[in-house]
């Protein structure tokens, strides 16, 4: 049984995720004996690190010319070398053991992160920058953690994203309420293509522990302060990662590109 973990890396003219996705093999890496990498990436953006176990070069971008690089990721099934893949996001960095994830996951074709956490370990499940899915009836998963294995549900899950990313100007128009994203926006896309799979969300599995910290300011309770992370003070202690004063054990899905640079100056 292979299994690994994949996300893509596309760089723009604002963020080098090349250089996040390095920082976070290197934190799966330390955590991790079950830590085999995948990083998807363009011609522009390929690169090599001995963190990173494959890199797969996109034959097919959908994004080449796109200010914001979403339009790929329905690519991930094709893509991935993995019989099981957890698939992540470029900006996020590992703080605990999670091998034991596996034992549960492999039993299914595809599990989502449903709601996420706060700094404070407390799950949030509505946000204000999430109105779209309510609006929409759609569900409430987030693409940045979530599974899959090499299946015929799971195929059939990503042709619909697909076909709903490939046609996005006619989806958004024709198929959602009031969306306004210029480019398929990969949450909205694999929400709407979960909810045309599953309409009564019989099959959605919830796992408590299979979410993630998402560091945008309003999942905090903090959208009044002017700088959130300031606030929060993120920092290195060694392997722990610190956030509002609170050790955290969960993936961190942490937003704000700046913050590898914030933790470097605050390694103790």
């Amino acid at each position: 049984m292979s299994k690994g973990f994949v996300w893509f890396a596309q760089n723009n003219n604002k963020t080098d995720y090349v250089e996040l996705s390095i920082r976070l093999a290197k934190s799966i890496k330390r955590w991790n004996k079950q830590n085999k990498i995948c990083v998807i990436t363009d011609h522009a953006s390929k690169f090599t690190d001995d963190n990173v176990d494959v890199v797969r070069v996109l034959q097919n971008d959908h994004s080449e010319n796109h200010e914001v690089k979403w339009a790929n990721e329905h690519q991930a099934f094709a893509l991935t070398p993995f019989t099981h893949t957890i698939k992540l996001e470029a900006d996020m960095l590992w703080t605990a053991n999670t091998d034991w994830w596996w034992y549960f996951l492999w039993q299914h074709d595809l599990v989502f992160s449903v709601d996420c956490f706060n700094y404070r370990d407390k799950v949030v499940k509505t946000t204000p920058y999430r109105k779209l899915f309510q609006r929409n009836k759609l569900p409430n998963i987030y693409n940045g953690l979530m599974y899959f294995r090499k299946s015929k549900k799971a195929q059939q899950f990503f042709q619909i994203a697909e076909g709903i990313a490939t046609n996005w100007k006619e989806v958004k128009k024709n198929m959602l309420i009031s969306c306004h994203d210029e480019y398929p926006s990969t949450d909205v896309v694999f929400a709407l293509a979960q909810r045309i799979m599953d309409p009564t969300n019989k099959s959605l599995i919830d796992y408590p522990w299979f979410k993630f910290i998402h560091n945008k300011a309003s999942v905090h309770g903090l959208g009044r302060l002017k700088d959130h992370d300031q606030y929060l003070m993120p920092l290195q202690i060694g392997k722990q990662t610190i956030i509002g004063s609170q050790r955290t054990h969960r993936v961190w899905h942490y937003h704000n590109k700046d913050i590898p640079g914030v933790l470097d100056a605050r390694i103790f």
